[in-house]
């Protein structure tokens, strides 16, 4: 493997490609949209399609790569947190997007506990089906493993929300986050 092909695969990896590319796709208008919430100039290429700079960034072989903070902007435009979710799983994590707690109510609440069961249920299913020959083929894998994701985000979105609404905060010594010297809290007291 040549160092260039080496380092794009260090600098963009596969899933992060694909990851954009479907955001990118599942927008109203595709990449035409896309340019123009990023702001870069299309061109026509000589077969007389459009051909925009982000596409490019996105191709296998290129020599460029899709900046986060493009892939940042079309997510809040998307709507979604697919870019996060894909970060976070890449890292072995779980993304837990925080719902702003002043327009949740129990009925909110109830209603995420919901989702969670409906997607442990999806999980249960597919886990079923992938044994049920007694071999979890790699395909399967993929659908197992995506199901559990997002049972998991569901169930911790939920648990996020019954603390965040229903728990006192906790109280505790905020000098440890603060500057050093004249700016560090000199005292504490509890309310």
């Amino acid at each position: 493997m040549g160092n260039s092909k080496k380092w794009r695969q260090l600098m963009q990896p596969k899933w992060y490609v694909n990851t954009v590319r479907n955001m990118i796709t599942g927008l109203a208008g595709g990449y035409e949209e896309a340019v123009d919430w990023i702001g870069r100039k299309e061109s026509v290429d000589d077969s007389g399609t459009t051909n925009a700079s982000l596409v490019n960034r996105l191709r296998d072989e290129g020599d460029q790569i899709f900046p986060l903070g493009w892939a940042m902007l079309l997510q809040q435009v998307d709507g979604s947190h697919c870019i996060a979710h894909a970060i976070a799983r890449e890292s072995g994590g779980v993304f837990i997007p925080l719902a702003d707690i002043g327009d949740i109510d129990n009925a909110d609440i109830n209603q995420r506990l919901l989702e969670a069961i409906e997607q442990i249920t999806k999980y249960s299913q597919q886990v079923r089906a992938a044994i049920e020959d007694g071999v979890v083929e790699p395909h399967e894998r993929v659908a197992i493993n995506d199901d559990l994701y997002l049972a998991i985000a569901k169930l911790q979105e939920h648990a996020s929300l019954v603390y965040r609404i229903f728990c006192e905060p906790e109280k505790g010594d905020t000098r440890e986050c603060a500057a050093p010297g004249a700016l560090a809290c000199r005292s504490f007291v509890e309310s």
